[in-house]
């Protein structure tokens, strides 16, 4: 018996419906096998060099960041003279007069005792994927040492709005989640002081408030990156890749308010770092578990 139009109209419907979520299941692009990278935390986008991403490991590690192409292989590496990182939780790539930079926030504070800090920029090296020389030094080309204008927090997301020349830092242990921000340039020896600029809408999503096996809490931030245009925002927790969509004129605390596309990932026991890839419209994942995948997720509405 012919299922008629109206079955016909639901087949469709069904068929595009799993079409759309296949659009948004996140694939290997590679693995991450250095050695030297057991404990990926933060990842940026090269915003000179498409196809290329920088890395750095959590907490306990030197002041070293990684170079990857989206195959998980290492191109280079670069150590940055007179940092001794306390805890680096995510970084960023951006430009600005004409260079390009990268920014590792040193934020961590699992207890909540940091009365300071850190954010240190650093110039990307420019070097060709076959070069010889795969070994850099470089020191800070500028520091910003800051505290909260209330109290410690612990902060693993931080992304920066090169337009808009200004710092985003979600943090990951309050409720609700909470935005700050700070400009991206130092103001010499002042003192920087995070101003709160709103909340962190969660996703309206079921979610375990624990994970009993790794006592994750799968909402809560564990990086963020910001679009080129600074039109979009992907927040990753342990479970999801939130994103958030700014419109023209508006403000990040709008923005950040309004409940987020949610896509789920299960393919990481424990989702640390994203980043933008060429477009908006990709976002790349990777972890602390080694040897790390390499996800690519299609977020295009």
């Amino acid at each position: 018996m012919s299922a008629g139009p109206r079955g016909g109209v639901a087949s469709l419907l069904l068929a595009a419906a799993a079409m759309a979520q296949a659009q948004h299941t996140p694939e290997v692009a590679g693995i991450v096998r250095d050695s030297r990278l057991g404990e990926i935390s933060g990842m940026a986008a090269s915003p000179s060099t498409p196809g290329r991403f920088w890395v750095h490991n959590d907490s306990g590690s030197p002041a070293d960041v990684y170079a990857i192409d989206t195959a998980g292989r290492v191109q280079a590496q670069l150590r940055i003279t007179g940092i001794k990182p306390l805890d680096w939780e995510d970084m960023a790539a951006f430009t600005l007069d004409g260079k390009s930079w990268l920014l590792l926030a040193d934020t961590g504070d699992n207890g909540g005792k940091r009365m300071h800090v850190e954010l240190v920029v650093v110039e990307e090296p420019s070097f060709a994927a076959d070069a010889s020389k795969r070994t850099f030094q470089t020191g800070a080309a500028w520091r910003l040492v800051f505290r909260y204008a209330d109290e410690p927090h612990d902060v693993e997301a931080v992304g920066v709005d090169a337009p808009g020349e200004t710092v985003l830092l979600l943090t990951k242990r309050t409720t609700p989640l909470q935005v700050w921000s700070l400009p991206l340039r130092s103001a010499g020896g002042t003192e920087h002081i995070a101003t709160r600029v709103g909340t962190l809408q969660a996703a309206d999503e079921l979610l375990p408030t624990v994970d009993f096996e790794r006592r994750l809490q799968p909402g809560r931030p564990t990086s963020l990156s910001v679009s080129r245009d600074a039109r979009r925002a992907a927040v990753l927790t342990y479970a999801s890749v939130w994103i958030y969509d700014r419109a023209a004129g508006e403000g990040w605390a709008q923005a950040f308010a309004r409940t987020p596309r949610s896509f789920p990932i299960a393919l990481l026991a424990q989702a640390e770092a994203i980043a933008f890839g060429a477009d908006a419209d990709t976002v790349y994942i990777t972890g602390e578990r080694w040897p790390a995948p390499l996800l690519k997720l299609n977020i295009r509405p």
